[in-house]
């Protein structure tokens, strides 16, 4: 009899160390379904999870997948790719603007031989809202500073505005479906995130810009001044420039040879007239830049 309790007692250890090393867990779910859903005229929204399996014994054939949305048990698809990836589509009723669910697993953990023994999970209590606002496109992805793009969405309102990488835009508000933004003086050849700002729900991601480089336009293309004159550097660009103005950096290798103040081309503006004076002969170069623009070498003498 005892020895009977010992091999009993040893194999209840055995059982529990090996599901201790084999990791005896129940799946979870990781829920893929947004929060907030932007409306559609159709009123079918897809509730996705991803099903975590950490125990081997259990029986991949034999699981099968539901979501649980207002009392209807709706069973999910698997993906024909990531077999852990399921989803369903679930038609709101008329009137709802929102739903709340769970998810369900059902699945045979194999104890032995053919031995297999029926489990069911099930997730937490899960919501998603409908936003009846959303972000469609932009109009362009790509093109140079100063240029305005279009943002069609529908929801929009004149208290939106518009950011790309984190910097505020000049923001236009023309109608619930359209804004228009002028891409702000960043460096070029970047990509930057487009964001809306505003709403309830804080910022929602548009997608990505790049800026492509401009031609800044120096006139005229080489100077010389005599000591004590003055003469004028006329800067141009295609568009106008943003609501913060546009800062021409002007850098010389004969400092004490030119004298000149800072250049901004104003808001609203294409060029600036720059006045400059010569300081001590000498001869060297000026070189010209502004974010978003090619860089302009003109010689300069002062004689």
């Amino acid at each position: 009899m005892m020895n009977s309790l010992s091999t009993l007692s040893k194999s209840i250890i055995l059982s529990a160390s090996l599901c201790l090393f084999t990791s005896c867990k129940q799946p979870s779910f990781i829920n893929l379904t947004s929060t907030n859903l932007s409306q559609n005229p159709s009123g079918i929204y897809t509730l996705q999870t991803e099903l975590d399996i950490q125990d081997r014994h259990i029986s991949e054939d034999s699981i099968e997948v539901f979501a649980v949305v207002g009392g209807d048990t709706i069973p999910m698809t698997k993906d024909p790719v990531n077999p852990f990836l399921w989803s369903c589509d679930y038609k709101l009723p008329q009137g709802f603007d929102e739903a709340t669910y769970y998810f369900a697993a059902k699945y045979s953990v194999n104890r032995g031989g053919n031995n297999f023994s029926p489990r069911e999970v099930k997730s937490n209590l899960q919501v998603f809202r409908l936003e009846n606002r959303y972000v469609g496109n932009l109009a362009s992805y790509r093109g140079p500073v100063g240029v305005e793009i279009a943002v069609q969405g529908r929801g929009l309102t004149k208290y939106d505005s518009i950011t790309m990488g984190g910097a505020k835009t000049t923001t236009r508000y023309l109608s619930e479906n359209e804004l228009r933004f002028t891409i702000p003086a960043l460096p070029a050849g970047v990509d930057y995130p487009v964001q809306l700002i505003g709403g309830p729900h804080g910022a929602l991601d548009i997608g990505n810009f790049r800026i492509d480089e401009s031609v800044l336009g120096v006139v005229p293309s080489s100077l010389e001044i005599k000591s004590g004159d003055s003469a004028t550097l006329l800067f141009k660009i295609d568009f106008e420039a943003p609501a913060s103005g546009l800062t021409i950096d002007v850098k010389t290798d004969i400092s004490k040879s030119v004298i000149m103040p800072v250049a901004i081309i104003s808001s609203g503006n294409k060029t600036v007239n720059i006045p400059i004076r010569g300081g001590e002969p000498g001869e060297g170069k000026l070189v010209v830049t502004a974010p978003g623009y090619q860089s302009v070498e003109v010689p300069i003498r002062v004689y």
